[in-house]
């Protein structure tokens, strides 16, 4: 792992003296690699400001990645209440289940609201048994989820 590291540092030096433009003062510390217990040494690389941009929009949009699973649907509606009352149930739920996301979805003209972001039917079985009695007629649906928060 180490050694994967210090080539990708070396790669960064070359990379950066090759480059004619601003240049800025990239510490490896930012990045969090090694735990501080472990970490004796200390590098810094100089390399192109828009290398750390580069690096902070990939993190940004890895945030923004979706991937396919479950979630147990509360509701479904359309006219002209539907999506405040979307709205509600979205509050209400998250007030009910904390820990638990919901989101709502709109696909013309209805608005449908989704709870839980389940990597598996199992754990979005789970979901649906705890909640449905306070949610009547909720049901699992295969969908884009977002990653789960670590």
């Amino acid at each position: 792992m180490k050694t994967a590291v210090l080539s990708i540092i070396l790669s960064l030096i070359c990379f950066s003296n090759s480059l004619k433009a601003q240049q800025a003062i990239y510490d490896l510390s930012d990045l969090e690699i090694f735990p501080d217990d472990e970490s004796s040494a200390t590098v810094r690389v100089h390399c192109n400001s828009d290398l750390k941009t580069i690096e902070k929009n990939i993190i940004a949009g890895n945030k923004k990645r979706q991937a396919m699973g479950y979630s147990v649907q509360i509701y479904f509606g359309s006219g002209s209440q539907a999506q405040a009352t979307a709205e509600k149930m979205v509050k209400n739920f998250k007030s009910d289940y904390e820990g638990q996301d919901a989101n709502i979805i709109f696909e013309a003209p209805y608005f449908k609201v989704y709870a839980g972001n389940c990597r598996s039917r199992l754990e979005a079985m789970k979901l649906k048994k705890q909640i449905e009695d306070k949610y009547p007629g909720c049901f699992i649906v295969e969908c884009k989820i977002s990653y789960p928060k670590i």
